[in-house]
């Protein structure tokens, strides 16, 4: 299992401290919360990329969550003991909110407000179960599933200032998110089908499978990863593209002959490396045929342990 009670407590009382060290659950809850929104692929990575982004410059709690903080804590004990959740379902909630204003596919701040929760409380619902561990009476009458009321008015405004957080941790440069599924359903398209045709049954195979391994890229917790080159989260939009299409295609056992080669689609010469290079340049860094190869050896991994803890 991927998270114990003892984990799950810390992630959501201590955020961003904790969440730091095993944000695993976060990056579960906006998956969830985008499948219960409807979300496209294309606002779900907006909205993964967002959070990913806010975590990495926000070393500390904003001053909009320490405001909801204290303001949370005046109403009672009960408010205080929720302050992690509420700091954790007001981050996840803006980042698929501004998610879904980017990419055109827009859902009201209460919509967004009340899947986060539902999705929350389903979570944590599954993890207290497996470990055998039942709420307190206390825990129960303070999860209400509907945010509505006051408790809705006070995520809105903390929502719409958690904004301008996620936008500076972007530097504003929206048009910038990360979106490798289009690369690579054009990969899959170039290989086995023909523009402005019916998608051949190989084609739907492989692009299914693309699907479910970008999905594990997107919402898989890299923060344990020995190095750099085995964080796919960090990965350029190409190269999580490439590896994921022929990742799919060896899932798929694809036994016909692609109508392009990876040689013709990443531009590289009969050695493997990029045309135009210099044999100096050679003699420095792997073929690009070569890191596919690496990477598709990374990316199963990091599949195999998603699939293990989902």
């Amino acid at each position: 299992t991927l998270y114990t009670h003892t984990d799950m407590t810390s992630a959501v009382s201590l955020w961003p401290a904790s969440l730091r060290g095993n944000h695993a659950f976060a990056l579960s809850l906006l998956r969830d919360a985008a499948c219960v929104l409807e979300f496209p692929v294309a606002t779900s990575a907006s909205s993964a990329h967002f959070y990913r982004s806010l975590l990495a410059k926000q070393q500390t709690p904003s001053e909009t969550l320490r405001r909801g903080g204290r303001d949370d804590d005046t109403k009672g004990s009960k408010k205080k003991e929720r302050t992690g959740a509420f700091e954790l379902e007001c981050v996840v909630a803006t980042c698929l909110y501004l998610a879904s204003k980017v990419e055109d596919t827009a859902r009201r701040v209460s919509d967004v407000c009340n899947a986060v929760r539902r999705c929350r409380l389903r979570l944590e619902r599954e993890i207290s179960e497996e470990a055998q561990i039942p709420p307190s009476k206390e825990e129960a009458d303070d999860n209400e599933a509907v945010v509505v009321g006051e408790s809705y008015y006070e995520r809105k405004d903390v929502i719409l200032e958690l904004e301008r957080d996620v936008l500076r941790a972007l530097e504003f440069q929206l048009h910038r998110t990360p979106q490798p599924h289009k690369y690579a359903f054009a990969l899959v398209k170039r290989r086995y089908g023909e523009q402005g045709k019916a998608a051949t049954k190989v084609e739907v195979e492989v692009t299914q499978k693309v699907d479910e391994i970008l999905e594990a890229a997107l919402f898989g917790d890299d923060s344990n990863a020995d190095n750099d080159e085995e964080k796919v989260s960090e990965w350029e939009v190409k190269r999580v593209a490439v590896a994921a299409t022929a990742l799919a295609e060896e899932i798929c056992g694809v036994g016909i002959k692609p109508k392009s080669s990876w040689r013709n689609l990443l531009d590289a010469d009969e050695d493997g490396y990029r045309k135009g290079t210099t044999r100096t340049t050679c003699e420095r860094k792997e073929s690009i045929i070569t890191r596919m190869r690496e990477d598709v050896k990374v990316l199963k991994v990091w599949c195999a342990a998603y699939e293990m803890v989902h």
